[in-house]
């Protein structure tokens, strides 16, 4: 089972192939295509 990735900064995520998602308390939720459909991520920004 896949865990879920945690970017430091939302460049770093933009620069890894994701888009910004939502926005969360703590900073984004952010996706990407994969070939088995969308895969999420959190951008903790502070």
């Amino acid at each position: 089972m896949a865990g879920v990735m945690v970017f430091k900064s939302l460049a770093d995520a933009l620069r890894a192939g994701y888009q910004v998602y939502d926005r969360t308390s703590d900073g984004y939720l952010v996706r990407t295509r994969t070939s088995a459909g969308w895969a999420i991520a959190l951008v903790a920004c502070k």
